[in-house]
């Protein structure tokens, strides 16, 4: 089969044979080269912004951060409660803040690679919980919510995706946190009473928010993706992207083989400020019913105040 090559293609390939190793280019943003190139040119015409939301290093699902990022050129970040001081050390005997230095390192690296940003909280890991109750006896709920306030007013999502589902099927405590803060986010963002502009930022309204379905379970799923499909640009898949970028929690023992084909993952829509009366499952993806163009971004960056709210 014969593939029409456009101008802006052509110019790609030629910058790309300019642009040294494969390695090389997946070196961080900012630095030049054809990937980045490419990165910025997918998210031209567009502004789309999607938060993940969990507990850990390692939480994240790289394959998704990568499809948003590569595939949909949308500006993704990942929010990790903790740096993981808690957690294993396969690769040397650090341990406790030691080890959250590792692992803050290594989620920083992953980012380099999938292309999304990464940000914390001050919540600290304190190892394995089995419950909710027994994780707010340790972190503070209020400035744990505090704090992801403030990432989301930062980061002005349109979309906040939880990595699990904050109900006792997550297991830990922490990640059970994690998704209940993440739902909790979506009203207490935009509520400059209870959390005033002044300390925390002016208000934002995030207009959606969806859960992660397994990759091998999509029962109730409202959006499909697939992280197999190729990059042009790098001459890999997402999937194979994102396993580099998973395989950067080495002290998690976390590499992992770059594979071959199809790869689906899917979201179900929760909850939506913006297309209410469309059916979830007849939606065409996660942004629709939102304004992404460069038209809104007048209106989207003034302070956000709910109606009989003020800051």
């Amino acid at each position: 089969m014969r593939v029409a090559l456009t101008r802006p293609l052509l110019i790609l390939i030629a910058l790309q044979a300019l642009a040294g190793p494969l390695d090389a280019q997946l070196e961080p943003p900012g630095t030049g080269g054809v990937v980045a190139l490419d990165r910025e040119l997918r998210m031209l015409g567009h502004y789309r912004r999607v938060l993940m939301i969990g507990a850990h290093p390692d939480d994240e699902d790289t394959e998704l951060l990568t499809v948003l990022v590569r595939g949909l050129g949308a500006e993704t970040a990942y929010l990790s409660l903790t740096r993981g001081e808690g957690g294993q050390n396969l690769i040397g005997p650090e341990l406790g803040e030691a080890l959250g230095l590792i692992r803050t390192e290594e989620l920083l690296a992953a980012r380099r690679i999938d292309g999304a940003r990464q940000y914390f909280t001050r919540a600290y890991d304190f190892g394995f919980s089995k419950t909710v109750e027994d994780t707010y006896r340790h972190w503070p709920k209020d400035t744990i919510l505090g704090d992801v306030v403030r990432v989301v007013r930062a980061f002005r999502p349109h979309v906040i995706v939880p990595v699990f589902s904050g109900t006792p099927r997550d297991g830990h405590g922490h990640h059970q946190v994690s998704g209940i803060l993440a739902r909790e986010v979506f009203d207490a963002a935009a509520d400059t009473v209870r959390y005033p502009s002044r300390g925390f930022g002016p208000g934002w309204a995030t207009s959606k928010l969806y859960h992660q379905r397994t990759y091998w379970n999509h029962e109730g799923a409202t959006y499909r993706y697939d992280a197999g499909e190729y990059d042009p640009v790098l001459g890999m898949s997402y999937a194979e992207i994102a396993a580099r970028s998973r395989s950067q929690h080495k002290s998690q023992a976390f590499g992992s083989l770059e594979p071959k084909g199809a790869v689906v993952g899917s979201l179900a829509r929760e909850r939506t400020r913006v297309n209410e009366r469309t059916p979830a499952a007849q939606e065409r993806g996660i942004f629709d019913g939102i304004d992404t163009t460069w038209a809104r971004l007048g209106p989207a960056m003034k302070r956000v105040e709910p109606e009989g709210q003020t800051g």
